[in-house]
């Protein structure tokens, strides 16, 4: 008796696979008020995104903190822990918009349009929504209550390069312990047997 197999191809699902083919990425202050995306029909009102991004676009990457090692008598590994680990997102923004210079710079630009190099600190918190369209022109949408920029890419004056302003932001969790919501981003269902 020959064993079934079918598993093998049957479950592969080509369908699932997902390219971004475009997204729009916002910055909101902390206070400022959007509305906050509970599904992939999310609409951001009047707020403008950030514009282009390096072809990098945006890269989500989880920093997954402390590791504590137990070992036993013998010196084997009997238990692992990690704790302390939370996610970031990064993005280098090509359009000089004011969300953008005010995250990067760490610095309120006032009606002048003046950016003050006062501070060198980023301690402002931003929400951060990612709204994306998948190959298939579905809608994806990551939002994020909490994050402050943690870390900058060095800014290239020069004229072989474009200025752009790399940021990582770091996530924190919500009020709800979530660091992010995604929205869109699993489309399988269960498939009757």
């Amino acid at each position: 008796m020959t064993a079934n197999t079918t598993y093998i191809t049957d479950g592969h699902d080509a369908s699932l696979v997902k390219t971004i083919a475009d997204y729009a990425l916002f910055l909101f202050k902390k206070g400022e008020e959007y509305t906050k995306p509970t599904s992939t029909d999310w609409s951001p009102g009047s707020a403008q995104p950030i514009g282009y991004n390096s072809e990098d676009g945006a890269v989500l990457h989880p920093e997954t903190g402390d590791e504590t090692e137990i070992k036993g008598h013998n010196g084997d590994v009997v238990l692992s822990r990690k704790s302390g680990g939370y996610w970031t997102i990064k993005f280098a923004a090509m359009e000089m918009r004011k969300q953008v210079a005010e995250a990067y710079f760490g610095v309120t630009i006032g009606e002048d349009n003046v950016i003050k190099l006062n501070t060198v600190e980023t301690n402002q918190e931003w929400i951060i929504v990612l709204a994306a369209l998948d190959q298939n022109g579905e809608p994806m949408i990551f939002h994020s209550q909490r994050s402050q920029v943690s870390d900058r890419e060095d800014v290239s004056l020069v004229n072989s390069d474009l200025v752009k302003l790399g940021m990582t932001f770091k996530l924190f969790k919500d009020a709800n312990g979530n660091f992010a919501e995604l929205y869109g981003f699993v489309k399988d269902a269960i498939k009757a047997k």
